[in-house]
């Protein structure tokens, strides 16, 4: 049964509140009764002793008063009337959303709740009016409970509604308008537009809201496209400005040197690669290292006296120092040790003579050679050559005779030397004729002696495998050279491949390879003692003009390896152009220039004359009225503080991460940009008029 006197007191309490009719209807209906019931409820006679208990009661509260008591009389704050269904501030606030979206938004706001009321029907079971009304009775309760979180709502509501149709159509805005007239007109009439028609359906098309609602509307609209660019200049200006001072705390420094920093670093155009940019130079590279504006703000902190000169010239100097470590290290730990190629080629020598027992062994077991067919091959062949080609080929016929005979040499043996006399005269001969003659002459002694003694061909192999060594070695000292001698990139690569492959009787890959690297590593290190000094010279020697160079050391060593060589020559070169820049006299205009800008001393050197030379008197007069802002305002921004110059130095020689990062986000800005907050300072403008449209008393 209904608690009809509970119902009626709260009705009570409603009117006296002026709540609208509207709302006490939907009261009523919500408690499941009738406004019948509750204007025929009677109190009971039971009530009697009751009402003898409130008459005790003011009794007591008079006596109280003339104690000294408060005075009922005079009245008492009493709590405004809060429903008991009120969803609070949180949902007060997203339930008004919707009816704040302009024009459309009544029309929303009973469409989320139809929604909502057809959801909660099909789970409670209850029929959908009923459950419609109670939700109704409860917004309307709700935002009356919490009138802020009402307006806040209906504000979000307006200006997510109006922002779509700004980034759809801002011409119709004023957005964008480059003729003033045509700005202001614009926005004044769709500001007209929009408030005169939310207030003709919030209003049920009452004519005097609508007047009310389109001239409020026109005048907000009037006034957007001078507020809002200058809200959205100012909140970004706020914004940037806290987001440079974390930064400066960060650092160590005031603003002012987080602002020449920041400045240096938009001016390099760093971004987020800067980070891997800054791993990528290992535990020495530097913050200055990343950008030529950095290294001119260092060279401006090392020409000044004080503590941030020494922090630069010191962490530079220091580096330099640990230069010839570094590249010696590097090249230890990606190459391994250098080898000395006349150990080398000592070591391989002895090898040489080690195989000459291989021979005697072969000779104990050989047959008499038969060199009758050498010979007359011989003959043969000097009878059609003339010149040096038959003087050759006669010497090498003679040397087939017994000494001081006629007769052909039997003896493997003195065959063998016979070869070894024609590998000379090959070395010495220039005569292209003569070299081919003594090349089949060399052939033809070499089967006959295979034939006698067969196990020489063995003690050949690896005499010649240690020969091939050797040469390699040779070959590996010129391959980074930029000379004729050197060989292209692809035909090193064949080299390498060909060189692995056995010749002869041998078995197994050929030490070729091995040996080109080892004369390759040697020649660089060779490079490094006579160049330490000079790290551009040094890159510029191993690392070449081009790219010959890289590919070439990509065959010998990989392309890992090869990639860490350049690198690391690549690091110590920036190293160099760093210390060069910073503290050795070079780049003399871009140090100045930076000293000026840090202590405020100064400007640029574009002043009137030369504005009078580029534009003519108007640009002189231009020029000498910028020229002396621009002067207060550098002078304003000067670094005076010897503390914050320390810390800029410590920071541009710093490999510190997080003194990166603190670098970048005060490049970066607050991230908050002047149109965005231009166009919600206008869309703000206009939900003001769309939720004024309506004048007091309606």
């Amino acid at each position: 049964m209904a608690d009809l006197a509970r119902i009626k007191g709260n009705v009570a309490k409603m009117v006296g509140q002026n709540a609208p009719t509207e709302d006490i209807d939907r009261y009523i209906a919500s408690e499941g009764v009738s406004l019948d019931d509750v204007r025929s409820f009677k109190p009971s006679d039971d009530l009697a002793a009751a009402d003898a208990r409130a008459k005790a009661g003011i009794a007591v509260a008079q006596k109280i008063v003339e104690q000294g008591g408060p005075d009922p009389a005079k009245g008492h704050d009493v709590p405004a009337f809060v429903s008991p269904r009120a969803m609070g501030a949180t949902g007060t606030f997203l339930s008004s959303i919707g009816e704040g979206v302009p024009i459309v938004g009544p029309y929303v706001d009973k469409g989320l709740t139809a929604t909502a009321a057809g959801i909660g029907s099909a789970l409670t079971g209850e029929p959908f009016s009923k459950v419609n009304d109670e939700m109704s009775v409860i917004n309307d309760e709700s935002r009356a409970a919490s009138p802020v979180a009402n307006k806040l709502g209906n504000v979000t509501g307006a200006v997510a509604g109006t922002l779509p149709a700004m980034a759809a159509a801002p011409e119709l805005f004023g957005i964008g308008v480059a003729s003033a007239p045509l700005r202001y007109g614009a926005s004044a009439l769709n500001g007209a537009a929009i408030s005169g028609g939310d207030a003709a359906v919030r209003s049920g098309g009452d004519p005097s809201a609508i007047a009310w609602g389109t001239g409020l509307g026109l005048g907000l609209g009037a006034a957007a496209p001078a507020i809002g660019p200058l809200a959205g200049r100012g909140v970004k200006w706020l914004a940037d400005g806290w987001n440079l001072g974390g930064a400066a705390k960060d650092l160590g420094v005031d603003k002012v040197a987080a602002a020449l920093l920041s400045k240096a670093v938009s001016r390099d155009a760093l971004d987020e690669g800067a980070r891997d940019q800054l791993a990528q130079l290992g535990p020495s590279g530097m913050v200055m290292d990343l950008g030529e504006n950095l290294r001119s703000q260092a060279a401006g902190l090392a020409a000044l006296p004080g503590q941030g000169k020494a922090t630069v010239r010191n962490a530079i100097t220091a580096r330099d120092a640990d230069a010839n470590w570094r590249i010696r290290s590097g090249l230890d730990e990606t190459l391994g040790p250098a080898p000395t190629p006349s150990a080398i080629i000592d070591r391989i020598e002895r090898s040489q003579q080690a195989v000459q027992p291989q021979y005697r062994d072969a000779f104990r077991a050989s047959v008499p050679a038969d060199t009758s067919m050498v010979a007359n091959y011989l003959d043969r062949e000097a009878a059609g050559l003339r010149g040096e080609a038959q003087r050759s080929l006669m010497r090498v016929r003679q040397m087939l005779n017994r000494s001081g005979t006629d007769q052909l040499e039997t003896n493997p043996a003195v065959l063998l030397e016979t070869r070894k006399a024609v590998d000379g005269m090959l070395d010495t001969v220039s005569d292209t004729n003569a070299r081919n003659a003594l090349q089949r002459a060399r052939q033809a002694i070499d089967d006959t002696l295979r034939d006698a003694a067969p196990l020489v061909k063995e003690a050949d192999a690896n005499f010649a495998e240690l020969a091939r060594q050797k040469t390699a070695l040779q070959r590996g000292q010129t391959v980074l050279s930029s000379g004729r001698e050197s060989p292209r990139p692809i035909e090193l690569a064949e080299e390498v491949r060909t060189g692995a492959l056995p010749q002869g009787l041998q078995v197994g890959p050929s030490a070729v390879p091995v040996r080109l690297r080892e004369g390759a590593r040697a020649e660089i290190e060779r490079i490094v003692g006579t160049n330490a000094n000079d790290r551009v010279a040094l890159q510029r020697l191993i690392k070449g003009e081009g790219d010959w160079n890289r590919a070439r050391l990509s065959t010998l060593f990989g392309q890992d390896k090869a990639r860490a060589i350049i690198d690391l020559l690549d690091r110590e070169k920036l190293f160099t152009d760093t210390a060069d820049q910073v503290i050795r006299n070079s780049h003399t205009a871009a140090r100045q220039a930076a000293q000026q800008e840090l202590t405020g001393s100064g400007a640029e050197a574009f002043g009137v004359p030369q504005a009078f030379m580029a534009g003519g008197l108007r640009g002189a007069v231009r020029a000498a009225g910028v020229r002396g802002v621009d002067a207060v305002v550098e002078a304003l921004r000067g670094v005076k503080s010897e503390a914050s110059r320390a810390a800029m130095a410590r920071a541009l020689t710093s490999n510190d991460p997080a003194v990166l990062d603190a670098l970048l986000r005060a490049n970066l800005g607050s991230g908050i940009t002047g149109s965005e907050v231009d166009k919600v300072t206008r869309a703000l403008l206009l939900s003001a008029g769309q939720r004024t449209a309506i004048p007091p008393g309606y």
